[in-house]
């Protein structure tokens, strides 16, 4: 008795690349192993390893490349449109995360004032990582501060900005030199909208 046809595991349909290795190995009758070893591999654990997380991922391995159509009998125009499709899946899947992520950002966001340093990403990053970063580039304002008016409100950020320049003496931890600050008055998309406050 032969060994049984190749069946999906744990999200290996997920993408058209996988969801057609699958079914052109239950077409052709092929085991996983059998599949293995008509890619190429001769180490059979590394190979069901990388078919694996081909199937999974829709990453197609250096090796399987040149043998995956021949494999699989079938066209490498077939093959390129299958690969085609999962990268554009893949893409699709990206956008859709930014989109949930921005949403979930713009729900909660609260306006606030942030200073601008010499240093974009923090030195050493360790203490940044302790202190969380982003924190560190926060400055305390009253909440009430942003339903103000405009004059009461640069009035009261512009003490917050002194108050905190001075406290800190002109520094932040891990980012070095304070060159400025920004009131983010609202949240923008990938990057928030800020009015530059001396």
């Amino acid at each position: 008795m032969g060994s049984p046809t190749l069946q999906a595991r744990h999200r290996e349909d997920t993408y058209p690349l996988g969801r057609f290795v699958l079914e052109r190995a239950r077409v052709l009758g092929m085991s996983r192993t059998a599949l293995v070893r008509h890619l190429g591999y001769r180490h059979i654990g590394n190979g069901h390893k990388a078919l694996a997380e081909m199937l999974t991922t829709g990453m197609v391995p250096p090796l399987v490349v040149q043998h995956l159509a021949d494999a699989l009998q079938v066209d490498e125009a077939i093959i390129d449109a299958v690969t085609a499709a999962t990268a554009q899946q893949q893409r699709d899947e990206a956008s859709q995360r930014v989109l949930v992520r921005e949403t979930a950002y713009r729900t909660a966001f609260k306006p606030h004032l942030r200073c601008e340093t010499e240093r974009e990403i923090p030195e050493p990053l360790f203490v940044a990582a302790l202190l969380t970063s982003a924190r560190l580039l926060l400055v305390p304002v009253c909440p009430e501060t942003w339903q103000m008016s405009a004059d009461e409100r640069d009035r009261l950020l512009k003490r917050a900005i002194q108050d905190h320049h001075g406290e800190h003496g002109g520094r932040v931890t891990a980012f070095g030199a304070i060159l400025g600050y920004t009131a983010i008055v609202m949240p923008g998309y990938l990057l928030d909208s800020g009015v530059h406050t001396t």
